[in-house]
């Protein structure tokens, strides 16, 4: 029976791979972060947008996944879990809830690791563009894959102009570029009872601090730039990738 609650004391989280996505060239960062976080003995969340259906094509999947399933696999023969939160790029994955293989899917995931309950959920829900027009929000995404095909860099111009625009949003419940119904929807998770909560979605990695209490964190997008959430032991923390993090630690 699928679960949303689960307990795990090391887990890294990363989001918005977009891997098939013309702009995305993390494929490479991607199966050296995987590798390091299962040999440092982490499991593993994907928060949502990690294998790009609504702007990609199946023959440029099927060519860039293969890879991705040997890395998710040496997880699993080292005892660990790879979760998988569905987010709007992979919508149609939300067929696939349950296990499947090594990989499992869920919607959303409650995390109890120490002390700390942790919300991980990818966040369109919360978008308001999304909320109060799907469809035209489906039908710019299509359109936007077809730019991206011809101008791959146009996305990252897209996410300094957000930056630029919500710059007025910015304060104590939200992050540079995002609306600040991110913000408000995390404060909200976190007085049912959570110690933190981990969205991406916005591709604006970041951290807040409430002043009542809990954190709200943004993994931004590893297609962007290496960014993760690492929890251990009920901790959680936003850091920035660079190949050998883990062995430079164990050293340390």
């Amino acid at each position: 029976m699928l679960s949303f609650n689960v307990r795990e004391e090391r887990l890294v989280v990363i989001s918005d791979l977009h891997i098939g996505n013309p702009a995305s060239a993390c494929r490479e960062d991607l199966l050296r972060f995987m590798d390091e976080a299962c040999e440092a003995g982490y499991s593993l969340c994907i928060n949502g947008d990690g294998f790009d259906i609504m702007q990609t094509s199946f023959l440029r999947l099927s060519r860039e996944l293969p890879d991705v399933f040997a890395a998710i696999r040496r997880f699993g023969r080292k005892g660990l879990r790879v979760y998988y939160v569905v987010g709007n790029h992979d919508i149609p994955l939300e067929s696939f809830l349950n296990n499947w293989g090594d990989l499992i899917f869920l919607p959303f995931l409650n995390l109890s690791s120490g002390a700390a309950r942790i919300r991980i959920e990818h966040g369109y829900l919360y978008d308001p563009f999304f909320v109060k027009w799907p469809r035209t929000y489906e039908a710019l995404t299509h359109a936007a894959g077809t730019v991206l095909s011809v101008f791959p860099r146009a996305y990252r111009a897209w996410i300094l102009y957000e930056r630029v625009k919500n710059r007025r949003h910015r304060g104590a419940d939200g992050l540079a570029g995002e609306p600040p119904a991110f913000g408000a929807a995390a404060r909200a998770i976190l007085e049912r009872g959570f110690d933190a909560v981990i969205f991406g979605h916005t591709h604006h990695p970041g951290v807040v601090s409430f002043p009542e209490g809990g954190r709200y964190i943004n993994t931004g997008s590893f297609m962007l730039g290496p960014d993760f959430a690492v929890i251990e032991h009920g901790e959680a923390r936003l850091e920035r990738w660079s190949s050998g993090l883990w062995d430079a630690r164990t050293a340390a």
